[in-house]
C-alpha cells in the first residue's frame, strides 16, 4: 500500500507541475494581447529578426507548443508566408529552453522557501476587477505552483543510487548499442505526447539524472522530448489547411533532423559541456538541449529561403479552394488573436459568395431569356445556401469564443465580426429577394423604358465596386484600409436611388408604364438601395476593425 501511495504522490507531483506550466502559459498569453499579431510583419522582415522574434514569443508564453499552435493559425488565416513560418519555428526550438532554465533555478535555490509568500502577493492581484491585474496574479499564482510541483517531484521520485542492481542495469544500456538510445529517444517521445510539455518530460529527466540516471540516457529522453512536442501542431494542422500541414511537417523534420545527429554526437557533446561548461548534471542536460536546438537553427538558417520555396512549387502549385469549414480549438490558449484570424479566413469565403450574388443579379438586369433567368436564380439560391451555412459555423464560433476571458478590445472586434457576419448574411437574403423581383417582373412581362434600365445597371455598378472594396478591405494581408472609397459608393447609390425614384415618377405621370412594372421597379431599386447600405455598414466594420 505504501508503494501505491508513493506512485499516486509522484504522478500528482507530475501532474501538478503540468498544471503550473499550462497555467503558467495560458496566463502569458492573456497579457500578450493582440501585440504579437500586430507587430509580427514588422518583426519579421528578415531571417534571422523572424527566429529572434519566435524566441522571443515562445519565451513569452513559456510553451513551444502553444506557440507552434499560434503559428499554425497564422499562417493558416494567410497572416504569414511560409517562409516566416518557418523562421518563427526554428525560433521556438530555442525559446522553450528558456523555460527549462527557469525549472533550473526553482531546483537549485530550493524556490519552495518562497512559494507560499508569492501565493500571498498573488491574492489581491487575482481578485481585482481588472482583467491584466487579474492576469498578474495568475502568473504568480503559477509560479508558485511550479516551486512547489519542482519540490515534489525531487522527493517523490525514487533515487536509482540507492539501488545498485537498478543503477548497474541503467549503466550498462548507457554503454550498450545504437538501438538502446533510439529506445530513449521513443521514451521522451512517448512522455512528452502525453504530458503536452516538452519542459515536463525533460524536467523528468533531468531529476532522474540527480537519482542517478545516465547523463546520456537522459540526453536521448531530452531528444525524444523535442520530437513530442511538435505532436500537438500535427492535430491543430489535421483540420487546417495544408499550409499549416507543411508548417508542422516542418517543426518535426527539424528536430528529427536534430536528433539523427546528435544520437551520434551525444555522448561527445555532453563531454564537451562536463568539461568546459558545468559538471553538474541539472546544467548539463539544460545546456546539451539549447545547444542542440541552436545548432540545429545554425544548419537549417541557411537554406530557410529555399525549404520555403521548394514546398511553395511542390505543394501549392495549384490553389485548391477548401470545401469545408473547420476550426481551431486551441489546447492551451485564450489569447483570441488566433481564433479572430480564423473566423476571418471563413469571413472572406462569405464575403465571396456575396460578390457572386451580387455580379449574378446584374446579369438578370438585361438578361431576356427566361431560362437563363432561373439558372441566375437557382445560382442565388445557391450561394445564398451556403452563405447561410457559412455565418451560421462563424457565428456559433464567435460566440464560444465571447465566453473566454479576454481583453476588452478581443471582445468589441469579436461583437464586430458577428455584426459583420450578419451585414454579409442580409446581403444574400437581399439577393434572392431581388432576383425573385427580376423573375416576377418577366413572367409578367412588365416594361421598362430604358432610362429606368440604366439607373439599374448604375446600380449594379456600384454594387460590384462595393464588393471589390469590402474583400479587398476584408483581406488580412491588405495593410491600409479606408472608409472613403465605402461612403463615395454609398453617396453615390443613394443619389442614383433619388433620382431613380424620381424619374419614375415622372414616367408614371406621363403614363408611359403600367402600375405593375411601377410597383416591381420600386420594390427593386428600394432592395438594391438597402443592399448597398449593408455593403456600406460592412465596409465601415472592417474598418474599425482594422483600426481599433
Amino acid at each position: 500500500m505504501h508503494a501505491f501511495i508513493l506512485v499516486l504522490q509522484l504522478f500528482g507531483a507530475i501532474a501538478l507541475f503540468i498544471l503550473a506550466i499550462k497555467l503558467l502559459s495560458e496566463n502569458l498569453q492573456a497579457l500578450s494581447g493582440s501585440n504579437f499579431k500586430n507587430t509580427l510583419n514588422k518583426l519579421t522582415k528578415n531571417n534571422l529578426s523572424t527566429i529572434l522574434t519566435g524566441t522571443v514569443f515562445t519565451t513569452a508564453i513559456q510553451s513551444s507548443s502553444a506557440a507552434s499552435v499560434f503559428i499554425l493559425g497564422f499562417v493558416n488565416a494567410g497572416f504569414i508566408n511560409l517562409k516566416k513560418a518557418f523562421g518563427l519555428i526554428l525560433g521556438a526550438n530555442i525559446g522553450t529552453t528558456i523555460t527549462l532554465w527557469l525549472v533550473y533555478f526553482g531546483m537549485k535555490f530550493d524556490l519552495i522557501e518562497i512559494a507560499l509568500p508569492l501565493i500571498l502577493i498573488a491574492f489581491p492581484f487575482y481578485l481585482s476587477k481588472k482583467r491584466n491585474k487579474r492576469k498578474i496574479g495568475g502568473i504568480l499564482f503559477s509560479l508558485s505552483l511550479l516551486f512547489f510541483a519542482l519540490f515534489f517531484l525531487k522527493n517523490f521520485i525514487p533515487s536509482i543510487e540507492e539501488h545498485q542492481e537498478v543503477q548497474d542495469f541503467f549503466h550498462h544500456l548507457s554503454q550498450q548499442s545504437l538501438l538502446t538510445n533510439i529506445l530513449f529517444i521513443l521514451i521522451g517521445i512517448v512522455i512528452t505526447i502525453v504530458v503536452h510539455f516538452s519542459s515536463a518530460s525533460i524536467t523528468i529527466a533531468i531529476l532522474l539524472t540527480s537519482k542517478g540516471l545516465p547523463a546520456e540516457l537522459a540526453a536521448m529522453i531530452v531528444l525524444g522530448a523535442n520530437i513530442g512536442t511538435t505532436f500537438t501542431a500535427h492535430l491543430v494542422a489535421a483540420i487546417g489547411d495544408r499550409l499549416t500541414k507543411v508548417v508542422a511537417v516542418f517543426h518535426t523534420f527539424f528536430n528529427i533532423i536534430v536528433a539523427i545527429v546528435f544520437l551520434f554526437l551525444g555522448e561527445y557533446l555532453l563531454q564537451f559541456i562536463n568539461n568546459n561548461i558545468s559538471t553538474n548534471l541539472s546544467i548539463q542536460l539544460i545546456s546539451f538541449d539549447t545547444i542542440t536546438n541552436i545548432f540545429g537553427v545554425l544548419i537549417f538558417y541557411p537554406f530557410v529561403n529555399k525549404i520555403a520555396i521548394f514546398c511553395q512549387k511542390r505543394y501549392f502549385s495549384i490553389n485548391q479552394p477548401d470545401k469545408k469549414i473547420e476550426f481551431y480549438a486551441i489546447p492551451f490558449g485564450t489569447n483570441s488573436d488566433l481564433y479572430k484570424n480564423e473566423a476571418n479566413k471563413k469571413l472572406l469565403k462569405l464575403a465571396t459568395t456575396t460578390k457572386q450574388a451580387i455580379y449574378t443579379l446584374g446579369r438578370m438586369i438585361t438578361e431576356s431569356d427566361e431560362e437563363k433567368i432561373i439558372v441566375f436564380r437557382e445560382r442565388i439560391l445557391e450561394l445564398e445556401k451556403e452563405g447561410d451555412q457559412l455565418e451560421k459555423d462563424v457565428n456559433d464560433f464567435l460566440n464560444e469564443i465571447t465566453e473566454l476571458d479576454l481583453p476588452n478590445e478581443n471582445t468589441l472586434s469579436i461583437l464586430k465580426l458577428i455584426t459583420l457576419c450578419h451585414h454579409l448574411e442580409s446581403v444574400g437574403d437581399i439577393a434572392i429577394k431581388i432576383s425573385s423581383i427580376h423573375r416576377k417582373r418577366r413572367t409578367t412581362n412588365s416594361y421598362f423604358t430604358p432610362k429606368m434600365r440604366l439607373y439599374l445597371v448604375e446600380f449594379q455598378e456600384n454594387l460590384d465596386q462595393a464588393t471589390r472594396i469590402l474583400n479587398q478591405n476584408l483581406n488580412e494581408m491588405h495593410e491600409e484600409v479606408s472608409i472613403k472609397q465605402a461612403e463615395c459608393i454609398e453617396k453615390t447609390i443613394n443619389t442614383i436611388y433619388k433620382e431613380a425614384e424620381s424619374n419614375l415618377m415622372r414616367t408614371i405621370e406621363k403614363e408611359k408604364i403600367l402600375t405593375t412594372s411601377a410597383l416591381f421597379y420600386k420594390d427593386l431599386i428600394q432592395n438594391y438601395e438597402i443592399l448597398g447600405d449593408h455593403l456600406y455598414k460592412a465596409n465601415k466594420t472592417i474598418v474599425e476593425l482594422k483600426n481599433q
